[in-house]
């Protein structure tokens, strides 16, 4: 799906979905998630890739995760949450902030 910042401009494609769950985080947050010490073992990055203050907020809203479409930046993405996503239709997610107010992935 493509994706559209609050200026109508394409930032990027949805290259992953995580749906919101409160009961996802412990409130005294958490060292690392269940199945993370196996998945980093098997050469995996934990998502979010984000700042560590940031992780709790993601998981417990929602977010779909931005493949960055500019040619010169193929291993970056844009997270936003799932309260920023303004409409879905025409294969198209429209959001209500611009490129540069979206959190970007910690690479």
């Amino acid at each position: 799906m493509e994706v559209k910042d609050a200026a109508g401009a394409t930032i990027g494609r949805v290259a992953y979905v995580e749906i919101g769950d409160p009961g996802a985080v412990a409130p005294e947050g958490f060292d690392n998630l269940p199945g993370e010490e196996t998945a980093k073992s098997l050469g995996a990055h934990p998502e979010p890739h984000v700042p560590p203050e940031l992780v709790t907020r993601l998981l417990l809203i929602g977010y779909i995760k931005v493949k960055d479409k500019r040619r010169f930046r193929p291993d970056h993405h844009f997270y936003a949450m799932a309260d920023e996503i303004v409409s879905v239709e025409d294969d198209t997610v429209r959001l209500g902030k611009l490129r540069d107010e979206l959190i970007k992935s910690a690479n």
